[in-house]
């Protein structure tokens, strides 16, 4: 079965990418879509121009495609929709995967976009218990990732700053005093992928 994978640079698109390549589904097709507008619904804004740096690092590839869209509300969606409909054709997809994990209005706009491309939606994260997950990523799928920004109220001091397996207690405390979401649900902080288990080198 063929799928197309959403990568935006953070976390939960490449987890999300790494669990289905697991599972053994062939991704032959990357998507980056990259919003103009940076209070974008949708998708993901810092650094994710910065996507092919990590592609270039994998050990085997995907084709990578990068598309930009206008990030408004909506529009976007259909933005969306219209170049994901020609990838499918030309590629042949019949799944799309994304790093959906809570965000109900992401979901129901990428199942429906998938319904009306007659593909499978694929969200391997949604609803997982977010603490745990941050340690899967982190502790178990040995992933680092950069804290590219911050919008929640007193974890400031992580923007720039790595997330590994010595400081991911220390973070996760930090949110958790903080009251933000633990797993930057709504854009309370970004991230960029540093290390995975299919980089090349150490790090990006």
């Amino acid at each position: 079965m063929k799928l197309l994978s959403l990568i935006s640079s953070g976390k939960d698109s490449w987890y999300a990418y790494y669990l289905m390549l697991q599972q053994g589904f062939d991704i032959p097709v990357a998507v980056t879509f990259i919003p103009k507008n940076p209070e974008s619904y949708m998708l993901q804004h810092p650094f994710a121009e910065k996507t092919p740096l990590q592609i270039k690092n994998m050990k085997s590839p995907p084709r990578h495609v990068l598309f930009n869209v206008s990030g408004v509300k909506e529009k976007e969606v259909e933005e969306m929709k219209s170049h994901l409909e020609k990838l499918v054709k030309a590629e042949k997809i019949e799944g799309i995967i994304s790093g959906a994990l809570a965000s109900e209005y992401q979901k129901q706009r990428l199942d429906l976009i998938c319904e009306e491309l007659g593909v499978v939606s694929y969200a391997p994260l949604w609803h997982k218990d977010q603490e745990r997950y941050l340690q899967e990523v982190v502790l178990e799928a040995g992933f680092e990732f950069l804290i590219a920004d911050t919008c929640a109220e007193g974890i400031e001091k992580w923007k720039g700053r790595m997330i590994n397996p010595e400081n991911l207690g220390h973070f996760i405390k930090d949110l958790r005093k903080a009251r933000a979401n633990i797993s930057g649900e709504g854009g309370e902080y970004e991230t960029f992928v540093t290390k995975s288990p299919f980089f090349e080198m150490s790090k990006v």
